[in-house]
């Protein structure tokens, strides 16, 4: 019985996922890419949640591992859990930060051959967005000590 529960869940997710490409107003050849191949590769593989950047690029939030979409390369790229790691740098500590513009920056990256590496950041230049980069950082946090 929990595995069927586990599974609608998923199925949520997944249709929680296409709900929010389709509402972006992608290009119809980008938002077909994700609702044939992503959708259909993804098979049954439980998904746990995704992201969606500003260049509707997303990130799939699977139980031991991660998928980094990106429509304009027809790219997928699969990084094992062990394999990403989560950097933030406050700026708001530091007297003379590098750019003074960005408040708080969050990184999700992998360790891997050069071109192929995960780069997912979220970078903060109003206080206002701090809260939510804080929130992301937290659920990935939580996936990563899973």
């Amino acid at each position: 019985m929990c595995v069927a529960g586990y599974d609608a869940l998923s199925e949520a997710k997944t249709q929680a996922l296409l709900d929010d490409l389709d509402t972006r107003g992608l290009p119809r050849q980008h938002l077909e890419w994700y609702l044939i191949d992503v959708a259909t590769m993804m098979g049954n593989t439980k998904l746990l949640s995704h992201e969606v950047d500003e260049c509707d690029r997303t990130l799939l939030f699977f139980e031991e591992s991660l998928v980094h979409c990106m429509p304009e390369t027809g790219s997928i790229r699969h990084f094992p859990r062990n394999l990403v790691h989560c950097f933030v740098d406050d700026y708001r500590m530091q007297e003379d930060p590098e750019d003074p513009h960005v408040l708080l920056r969050a990184e999700l990256f992998s360790i891997t051959p050069h071109g192929e590496q995960l780069s997912w950041v979220r970078e903060c230049v109003s206080h206002q967005d701090i809260p939510d980069a804080q929130r992301c950082v937290a659920d990935w946090m939580s996936w990563l000590n899973r």
